[in-house]
C-alpha cells in the first residue's frame, strides 16, 4: 500500500479499469480514485468494457467513464480495481507491459495479474482498500470522493448486512460521514429509483423460481425474451438474484441471466458458512465466499442441470 500511495503521489497519468458490468463498488472505486487523482492535477483517465447501469447515473463523474477499454491512453500508470480476472476487465497484456500495472481488490480467486498487487480477501469493499491507500498516503478526502467511497461500501456490504461487515467497515463509514455526505441520498438512487420495466421484469423472474434439495437450493432465471417482452436489459437485474437468497430456509440462490443465445451470466449468492466461490471457479469465475459469478453456454434446461449438479454437496435431500 505504501508503494502505491507513493506512486499516486509521484507519477501524473493514470487510467484506472473495473470489469465489465460494473457494480456499485466498481463504479464507486474507480471514481474514487479518479475523483483523488483530478484534485491533485494528475492526468487520469476511467474506463470499462461497458457502460455502468443506469442506477449510477446520479454520480457527478459518471460521464466521466469512457467504453469499451480502449488499450490506447498514453499513460504511466494503469490500475484495476475489483476485477478478479484480467480478462473481464478488458485489458491487453501486450498494453500494460511498459507501464506500472497495480490491480487492487478484494477476491481471493484473483490471481495477482497485476505488476503490484493489492488483495485484500477481508476488505468488506474494494472501497475500503483505497480509503486506506488515501490516509497512507495523508490525502485529504472531499465530500465528493467519499460519496464514491460510500457507494462501494454501501452496496457491496448489501448496506451492511453481509458477513463481511466489520467494525472497521463501520468506522470507515463513519468517517466518510463526516465530510458531510448524504447517506440517505446515496441509498435512495441506488435502491429506490428502479425504471417501472424493470419491476415489471422482476416479475416475470420470481415467477421462474424453483427450489432443490430440500429448500437448500432456489434458481432462478431470465432469457433474452423476457427483456424482450419487457423492454429492459441485462442492467436491470441489479440485485434479482437476492431474492433468491432471501427465501426462508435457502442456503444458496442462482440467476441465470441469457446475455446471448443460449449464453447465460451466473451469479451466485449464498448464506453463512456456504463457500460458492469454487463453485464459480468451475464455470470460469470466481468471486467471494457468499458472493460469485461465471458463465455456462447452454441451453436453459441443460444450464440448470448443470448448476443443480453443481450443488450437490448442499444435501442429500431428494431435489
Amino acid at each position: 500500500m505504501k508503494r502505491v500511495a507513493d506512486i499516486l503521489k509521484q507519477k501524473h497519468s493514470f487510467l484506472i479499469v473495473s470489469h465489465k458490468n460494473p457494480d456499485g463498488d466498481a463504479v464507486g472505486s474507480s471514481l474514487a480514485l479518479y475523483s483523488m487523482l483530478k484534485e491533485l492535477n494528475k492526468e487520469v483517465y476511467v474506463e470499462n468494457p461497458t457502460k455502468p447501469a443506469y442506477i449510477y447515473e446520479f454520480l457527478d463523474d459518471y460521464d466521466a467513464i469512457e467504453y469499451p477499454v480502449s488499450n490506447a491512453k498514453d499513460v504511466e500508470v494503469v490500475i484495476t480495481v475489483d476485477s478478479a480476472e484480467l480478462s473481464r476487465c478488458g485489458i491487453d497484456k501486450d498494453y500494460v507491459k511498459d507501464k506500472i500495472f497495480i490491480n487492487i481488490d478484494h477476491h481471493k480467486t484473483n490471481p495477482a495479474f497485476g505488476d503490484i498487487n493489492i488483495i485484500e480477501p477481508k476488505a468488506a469493499a474494494v472501497g475500503c482498500i483505497i480509503w486506506d491507500i488515501f490516509n497512507l498516503a495523508g490525502f485529504e478526502i472531499s465530500k465528493k470522493t467519499a460519496t464514491y467511497l460510500y457507494l462501494s461500501i454501501l452496496t457491496d456490504t448489501g448496506s451492511f448486512r453481509y458477513s463481511s461487515t466489520t467494525p472497521k467497515t463501520f468506522y470507515i463509514a463513519s468517517k466518510l460521514l463526516e465530510t458531510g455526505i448524504d447517506a440517505w441520498w446515496v441509498a435512495s438512487n441506488v435502491y429506490e429509483s428502479q425504471r417501472f420495466e424493470a419491476l415489471k421484469l422482476l416479475g416475470e423472474v420470481l415467477k421462474t423460481l424453483q427450489l432443490h434439495y430440500g429448500g437448500k437450493l432456489a434458481i432462478e432465471y431470465v432469457t433474452q425474451e423476457m427483456f424482450k417482452n419487457t423492454n429492459t436489459t441485462a442492467d436491470d437485474t441489479e440485485g434479482f438474484v437476492n431474492f433468491a437468497r432471501s427465501i426462508k430456509g435457502v442456503e444458496v440462490g442462482v440467476l441465470l441471466r441469457e446475455d446471448e443465445p443460449e449464453k447465460f451470466k451466473i451469479s451466485i449468492r449464498s448464506k453463512g458458512n456456504v463457500d460458492v466461490s469454487n463453485v464459480a471457479e468451475a464455470f470460469g469465475g470466481g468471486g467471494h465466499k457468499n458472493a460469485a459469478g461465471g458463465n455456462i453456454d447452454l441451453p436453459l434446461n441443460k444450464a440448470i442441470e448443470r448448476i443443480i449438479e453443481a450443488f450437490a454437496f448442499l444435501t442429500k435431500d431428494e431435489r
